[in-house]
This record gives C-alpha cells, sequence and structure tokens, in this order.
C-alpha cells in the first residue's frame, strides 16, 4: 500500500469517500496521521538537551 495526500473541496467529499469505499481504499484525515506519529513516538527522550544541543551546534558548523 501507498500512503498519498489528496486535497479535494469540501463539497466532493461524499463522492471520493463512495469511490473509495468501492474500490477497498482506506480514507482518514491527515491530522489522524499525525496523532497516530506522535502516538508511536517514544515517551521517554533519547537525547538530553545537551546533546540536542550539540547535534545542533555540529550541523551548523557543517553548513
Amino acid at each position: 500500500m501507498e500512503d498519498f495526500v489528496l486535497s479535494i473541496p469540501i463539497q466532493d467529499k461524499a463522492l471520493i469517500e463512495t469511490l473509495a469505499q468501492r474500490m477497498g481504499w482506506t480514507m482518514r484525515k491527515r491530522r489522524t496521521s499525525v496523532e497516530r506519529f506522535i502516538n508511536s513516538c517514544s515517551k521517554t527522550p533519547q537525547m538530553t538537551d545537551e546533546e540536542i544541543q550539540a547535534e545542533v551546534n555540529a550541523v551548523r558548523q557543517g553548513l
């Protein structure tokens, strides 16, 4: 399966939902995808603030 983001006028939503249902596709709002990603992330940071700052500084110096 491949995920796509499709922007459509709100008045065409019912048509697209019907088409998706008939084709066996799954539709979800972009917000739902973002929420699923956030919920799947680790709740405890893997890096300290100092380590993050060191990474940012390293990237900036490399530019």
